[in-house]
């Protein structure tokens, strides 16, 4: 009877060590992402897809300088946004509109910016960056 009990408490505390998760890391990370300046995002960015693409000082320099753009258009849509709860169905569609359009425009820049293989590399590493942040926003979870 006492080696059944310990069984099941040893299963119940290893049930519940499996189930912790910890987001220490992930918190401290999204903390660092919202002190950091336009400057700051921008340069990290273009250092990352530097070492992904092995782009060319030209090349560096200039997606620095999209970069750079675009971090200091989100700053300041988000102070002059309201919450997405609080839009009205119009306001949700020039939102998405603008943002799609924001994104076309980056996506011809790139183009201009990268050659034909390390375009096509970007292209593959979007996508799974894009199928990745899917699946941890709907639990992992397939849409249809």
């Amino acid at each position: 009877m006492k080696n059944v009990l310990i069984i099941c408490i040893a299963l119940l505390g290893f049930n519940a060590i499996a189930q912790k998760k910890d987001t220490s890391k992930r918190e401290a990370r999204t903390e660092m992402k919202q002190n950091l300046s336009a400057e700051q995002k921008a340069e990290l960015k273009s250092k990352k897809m530097t070492l992904a693409l092995d782009l060319s000082e030209k090349q560096q320099k200039e997606v620095n300088q999209l970069f750079l753009k675009e971090a200091k258009e989100r700053e300041v849509s988000k102070k002059d946004g309201k919450n997405r709860k609080e839009l009205s169905d119009t306001e949700r569609f020039e939102r998405k509109t603008q943002m799609m359009d924001r994104l076309i425009a980056h996506k011809k820049e790139m183009k201009s910016i990268l050659n034909e293989a390390q375009y096509t590399k970007w292209e593959e590493s979007i996508g799974k960056h894009k199928k990745r942040q899917g699946k941890k926003r709907r639990g992992g979870k397939k849409r249809d």
